[in-house]
């Protein structure tokens, strides 16, 4: 399915970070649900061509349900938080993640619907990509669930895969983009720029000593990271956005070994430490690089920012 629209990128969250869930979560198979519209699917990016099978259910009456798998091996486009404030953004009511362990890999694709659709979840509305599979051994497909949901008395809607004028839009291109540093490629297939979301933590100031003052968090294990370097970045605080600068990587001029994201915060002087915040990388400005001297990398620091202000008055038009 074809779209070459143009992508609007926005960053409107129903909920701040840190101030708790309005979507319910739930982690296992005990529970009984009612009156559930479900999208069912890996979700491992939230790109457009999920987007629109979550943009489905919610106009469908009933709760809308996403059921997704937990548990899931290989790096992450986004972390299980960060994609659970992306799903409260679109107004998505209910999560379930299906714990992925060697005795649920054993279901059959009979026992998934009977059990956890119709029994445990009461779907009254499936929405799902057209290769969606189920099962031990993937052995249940669309042309399965379309006669069981046939037989059940249960609606059920399939999506074709969306695409742009470069092939189908999928989390393996995005994750290509990210380890790349094509930031604005990887912002218009999910449909607004790639995230970091943390929590503000103390560092060794040599920031705020330079002039350059940052806030710094440190991804969580398992989510994919860019080339280090340092990126244009939008910061939403509270709910406000700003524009910034941010370096991702280990610091090898001052001899650090974890990496991290520094981003200095323009026209900000708030304390925000123990404050969950969101990275944007929006734009790939240099590589990471070792200086000669503190003095180098300072006088470097001010060109980075400088860069960023520049590229941020271009970026004003599209967030």
């Amino acid at each position: 399915m074809g779209d070459s629209s143009k992508i609007e990128y926005s960053y409107c969250p129903k909920n701040e970070p840190g101030k708790g869930s309005s979507m319910e979560i739930q982690r296992g198979l005990d529970f009984h649900m009612q009156n559930s519209v479900v999208s069912l699917g890996k979700f491992d990016g939230i790109h457009r061509g999920h987007r629109l099978l979550l943009e489905r259910i919610l106009k469908e009456e009933g709760i809308s349900t996403v059921f997704t798998f937990g548990g899931m091996q290989g790096e992450q486009i986004y972390t299980e938080e960060e994609k659970r404030l992306l799903l409260e953004q679109m107004g998505i009511q209910r999560e379930v993640i299906f714990p992925f362990t060697e005795e649920n890999k054993k279901m059959s694709p009979e026992q998934f619907v009977n059990e956890i659709l119709w029994d445990k979840m009461d779907a009254r509305f499936i929405c799902v990509g057209e290769d969606f599979r189920f099962g031990s051994k993937r052995a249940g497909d669309v042309r399965f669930l379309r006669k069981a949901c046939e037989e059940h008395g249960c609606r059920l809607q399939v999506y074709p895969k969306l695409e742009d004028e470069q092939g189908i839009i999928s989390s393996t291109r995005i994750r290509e983009l990210i380890r790349e540093g094509d930031m604005k490629q990887a912002a218009k297939l999910l449909g607004e720029p790639w995230f970091f979301l943390g929590e503000v933590q103390h560092g060794r100031a040599l920031g705020r000593d330079m002039g350059m003052p940052t806030a710094n968090i440190v991804p969580q294990e398992g989510k994919i990271l860019p080339p280090y370097g340092v990126y244009t970045a939008k910061v939403i605080v509270h709910g406000k956005p700003y524009y910034g600068v941010t370096n991702v990587g280990k610091k090898p001029t001052v001899g650090g070994s974890v990496v991290g994201l520094e981003t200095c915060i323009f026209d900000f002087d708030q304390d925000i430490y123990g404050e969950q915040i969101i990275v944007q990388l929006l734009q790939f400005q240099r590589s990471e690089r070792k200086f000669d001297s503190l003095e180098a990398l300072q006088t470097q620091m001010q060109a980075d920012k400088k860069q960023a202000m520049d590229n941020a008055k271009e970026w004003q038009d599209k967030l």
